[in-house]
């Protein structure tokens, strides 16, 4: 009974048949219109200039690290956007690559375009440029602004800003919340920074056991002046039991990395002279990442 139904077919339906055929075929010899229309100016700004520190980028594209950037295809894709009316974000991004081209002017008055238009990261970065003039009350102001929005960078910058009194008066009880909520972000510079603050004891109340926990968690984000400062921890016995084969582990993490101190400490045999040419602040123990940061 099936094949008898399924052999009755009218010619209207033969012809449809026929119809449908033809026009896949054409559908598959032809590229369709939306597959060869081009890249938006916008959109393309967005892929090739996108920074993983900026929350509000389009997350339909990866993020392009600094030294990624095609500064070609970028510079013209971005420019053509903001030429075009684009919003803060492109904005931020042409600002971008200006600067990783060498042209900070340029770059600035980009930056304070897309901060004005409130978008987080073009403040922070803003705000670091402002700081190098030496501007350091609308510095610490931007900080504000943008670490409101949850940016990590800008919680960050807060803390140094606390911690050493850039903008504002210096105060380690709140340097050490904004590092610890940089860090919480899983940032690990902020993790770092408030492990020395709790190690040195100078501006919060010295505290070993969170010291070497917030070193723990620097260290495995790949910070090596943490994992340095956990194997001293470590080898003293300093706010935990000491452990000389969890000491060297640390050490030696640190010395694949290239850290000259930390192969001392591993490798005794190394020329004495080598690592008295290195700067002291690298042969210190406790390395304090003194700079604000801009992505």
């Amino acid at each position: 009974m099936k094949n008898e139904t399924g052999k009755r077919i009218s010619v209207v339906n033969a012809i449809l048949l026929a119809a449908v055929s033809l026009l896949s075929i054409a559908a598959i010899a032809l590229p369709s219109a939306h597959a060869a229309s081009p890249m938006l100016a916008a959109d393309q700004c967005d892929a090739e200039a996108g920074s993983e520190h900026d929350l509000q980028r389009n997350m339909a594209f990866r993020p392009v690290a600094t030294e990624d950037i095609h500064i070609g295809i970028a510079l013209s894709a971005c420019r053509e956007a903001y030429n075009q009316g684009s919003g803060p974000r492109q904005t931020f991004q042409l600002a971008r690559v200006l600067h990783a081209a060498g042209q900070r002017g340029q770059a600035m008055a980009m930056l304070e375009k897309a901060a004005e238009g409130k978008h987080a990261i073009a403040m922070v970065n803003y705000a670091v440029m402002l700081g190098e003039r030496g501007d350091h009350a609308s510095e610490f102001a931007l900080y504000q602004k943008a670490a409101a929005t949850g940016n990590i960078l800008a919680a960050y910058n807060l803390g140094v800003a606390y911690r050493d009194g850039v903008g504002t008066t210096a105060n380690g009880k709140l340097a050490a919340q904004w590092f610890e909520r940089a860090s919480v972000a899983k940032d690990n510079l902020g993790a770092f920074n408030l492990a020395v603050m709790l190690d040195e004891g100078t501006q919060i109340p010295e505290d070993n056991q969170r010291a070497a926990r917030f070193y723990k968690l620097a260290a495995e984000r790949g910070n090596v002046d943490a994992m340095v400062n956990l194997g001293l921890m470590l080898e003293s016995g300093e706010g935990m039991v000491a452990d000389a084969a969890a000491a060297t582990v640390m050490f030696a993490k640190a010395a694949e990395k290239g850290d000259v101190f930390a192969q001392s400490k591993i490798a005794p045999q190394i020329d004495t002279a080598t690592i008295a040419s290195v700067e002291p602040s690298e042969q210190a123990s406790l390395v304090l990442a003194k700079t604000s940061r801009a992505k």
